[in-house]
């Protein structure tokens, strides 16, 4: 699992923008919960545009949603950064 496959997830969502998918998995390399991980993609962030001033808990259950294969295969957090501009 890479980031590109995140992006393919993502890609049919019209409600916000997403400005940016970053793997921030080298900061957390040997972190409890992902030393023994089988891996590379361990931490994502997220950097959302809400154009419609969406609820943030809708944003998140609707991201969550679409990455639950990428959690079974091993992603361990999802930062989510919601702008409003």
């Amino acid at each position: 699992m890479n980031l590109d496959n995140i992006k393919i997830l993502l890609y049919d969502i019209s409600q916000f923008e997403i400005l940016e998918i970053i793997d921030n998995s080298e900061k957390h390399r040997g972190h409890t919960g992902v030393e023994n991980s089988s891996t590379m993609l361990t931490h994502v962030e997220i950097r959302i545009l809400n154009k419609n001033n969406l609820n943030k808990i809708d944003i998140h259950r609707t991201i969550h949603k679409k990455l639950d294969s990428v959690f079974k295969f091993g992603l361990h957090s999802l930062e989510i950064k919601i702008s409003n501009r």
